[in-house]
């Protein structure tokens, strides 16, 4: 018998608006009361959900898959499509200035954080304070260096380990 209270919608949740504007979220809250841009926003993600990357001591949050730095390229859609729904439903600030456009934790943002308690939202929780306090200090353009120097490491592991097993065929 089919079950008619069975959804056909797609429920898939990861690497979502909904997913991603959720972290978007979280960060801007620990980082709260500063605000940041879309760049920073992706790049602060891609650092909490993969802080082995920083720290060989860190368990990251999501796996350690090949090639995994193209991440900071192509989500920035995705995390616009996130903030653009947290935005929605009056969760974040957006400020513009001269230097462009700018996300803001508001006071609803904390109260709403309150309420995910699932292991993974502490976790990005944890995680996102972690990485707060390591790169708060860094100038925009010190994080960028930073990025821009590691980039290349980041997911090649894989690309090593064939090497070291032989290569292809082997």
């Amino acid at each position: 018998m089919k079950n008619k209270f069975i959804s056909k919608r797609n429920t898939n949740v990861f690497n979502t608006p909904i997913e991603v504007g959720l972290r978007a979220l979280i960060i801007l809250n620990e980082a709260s009361p500063a605000s940041m841009d879309l760049n920073k926003l992706v790049i602060y993600d891609y650092l909490v959900t993969h802080s082995s990357d920083i720290d060989n001591c860190m368990k990251s949050l999501h796996p350690s898959i090949p090639h995994r730095s193209g991440e900071i390229i192509i989500k920035r859609k995705v995390m616009q499509e996130g903030i653009n729904l947290m935005y929605s439903r009056e969760l974040l600030d957006i400020e513009y200035t001269q230097n462009g456009v700018y996300y803001k934790a508001n006071e609803l943002s904390s109260y709403f954080i309150k309420y995910l308690n699932s292991s993974y939202a502490q976790d990005v929780i944890k995680y996102t304070r972690w990485v707060n306090k390591k790169f708060k200090h860094y100038s925009d353009e010190e994080l960028y260096e930073y990025i821009n120097k590691n980039i290349s490491k980041w997911g090649s592991e894989f690309t090593k380990e064939s090497l070291i097993r032989g290569g292809f065929g082997e």
